[in-house]
């Protein structure tokens, strides 16, 4: 064979060789990150859940109870509606209707009470969690990051290597370190308020 040609035709497959590579190296990757995982998987958003759910714990069990008060009504209207009076019967439905308004009205705002919580929760932390993602992006030479979780997001599938939500909630909580609950001062005596009078041996 010609040794020109073998030559020749090395260079050119070296050629390729380093344009596939270099290529590959200055070809900005991509990545993915469940934001709402992100946020609840930080140590200060696991507080933040547990706080909030023992901040709506008393009007849940409000809920419940009307809940449970309109069941009752209704078993025993099933129950008895054969020997009770229509003064009883209208009674009972009129009392099943005011718990049901009370219940759906109590509901909405307990529902909207609860979202307006969580999105300061998110609002708050989400806040603080995407400069760390821009931070980690550019680190790792990340040309995109795309949120998992938001509405529409068409993955059909995401490779364990290229989700990055573990590491950026590690990331934010060595920035942002829960901070032990310092024990709580004495309280001061009032300036107005004079100490007990020791009293004197007559």
């Amino acid at each position: 064979m010609n040794p020109k040609l073998i030559l020749r035709t090395t260079l050119i497959t070296l050629a390729c060789f380093l344009a596939a590579t270099l290529h590959a190296q200055s070809s900005p990757k991509i990545a993915i990150i469940n934001l709402r995982l992100a946020i609840a998987t930080t140590a200060e958003g696991k507080q933040a859940l547990a706080d909030f759910e023992t901040r709506f714990a008393a009007r849940q069990k409000e809920l419940d109870e009307i809940s449970r008060k309109i069941d009752d009504i209704a078993r025993q209207f099933s129950e008895k509606q054969a020997t009770w009076s229509d003064e009883q019967k209208a009674k009972a439905q009129a009392e099943g209707q005011r718990l049901t308004r009370q219940l759906n009205r109590k509901q909405a705002a307990f529902q909207d009470d609860r979202n307006a919580a969580k999105d300061d929760v998110i609002q708050r932390i989400g806040g603080r969690l995407l400069p760390i993602v821009d931070r980690y992006a550019t680190e790792q030479n990340l040309g995109t990051v795309i949120d998992s979780s938001a509405p529409g997001t068409p993955l059909l599938f995401v490779a364990p290597a290229v989700d990055i939500t573990e590491a950026v909630a590690k990331l934010y909580d060595q920035a942002y370190p829960l901070k032990s609950a310092a024990a709580a001062p004495a309280k001061p005596a009032s300036a107005g308020t004079k100490p007990a009078a020791t009293p004197t041996k007559p």
